[in-house]
């Protein structure tokens, strides 16, 4: 079975990978979007992960 993203998954991974935005400021981003319904719990446990943030 595939894993289904949320709907901003796939540009939140494209900014992380850029690395032009502070942790800070991408955690606070990251919380906006998870609670308006744009990420999945996995995916944001991912993302906070990748970027260094605690869940």
């Amino acid at each position: 079975m595939e894993q289904k993203h949320g709907r901003s998954y796939g540009l939140i991974k494209k900014i992380i990978a850029a690395g032009k935005m502070d942790k800070t400021e991408m955690l606070n981003k990251i919380d906006v979007i998870f609670a308006a319904g744009g990420l999945t719990a996995e995916d944001y446990t991912e993302v906070t992960a990748e970027i260094g943030g605690e869940v």
